[in-house]
Order: C-alpha cells, then sequence, then structure tokens
C-alpha cells in the first residue's frame, strides 16, 4: 500500500499542535526538562519552548529533537539498570 500526501492539503496548525503535544509529553513522560532536551538535541531551549508552544518546527529540529528522545530514553534505561545492579 503507498501513501501519498499532497502538501495543499495538508493542515499545518493540526500538525504543528500534534508536534507540541508530542515533544511535551515526551519529554514529560522521560521527567527531562527543556533544558536538558534542548542541549541533547543540540537546539536552543528556547525552540523547545516555542514548539511545546505550537511555534511550527523544521524538519531539521523533528529530527533532532527525535534522536534526543531516543538517546535520553535508553540513557534512562541504562541508569535503571545499573542502579538495581
Amino acid at each position: 500500500m503507498t501513501t501519498i500526501i499532497m502538501e495543499s492539503g495538508v493542515d499545518t496548525d493540526e500538525f504543528d499542535r500534534l508536534v507540541s503535544s508530542t515533544v511535551q509529553a515526551m519529554r514529560h513522560s522521560l521527567g527531562v526538562s527543556c533544558d536538558e532536551l534542548a542541549k541533547a538535541a543540540g537546539i536552543p531551549s528556547s525552540r523547545i519552548e516555542a514548539i511545546e508552544r505550537g511555534g511550527t518546527t523544521t524538519r531539521s529540529e523533528r529530527h533532532d529533537i527525535a534522536n534526543a528522545v531516543a538517546w535520553l530514553s535508553n540513557h534512562a534505561r541504562a541508569r535503571a539498570l545499573f542502579a538495581r545492579a
């Protein structure tokens, strides 16, 4: 099955709200601050805050944030494993 998304039909405001709520939920689930996520993602914390308020994102920012969340998640799991040992 192939999915085709036509750019002219994309509701960018809805997409920005989705990204906003996702970034915020992931950050909260990991228990990290905006500053910690920003440092891990390599982007200014003011951008994380703006994104969480529903600001627009670039593809590059979304990629950097996704990688940072994955790294933070793996790091948290590793800390938990070593804490139990």
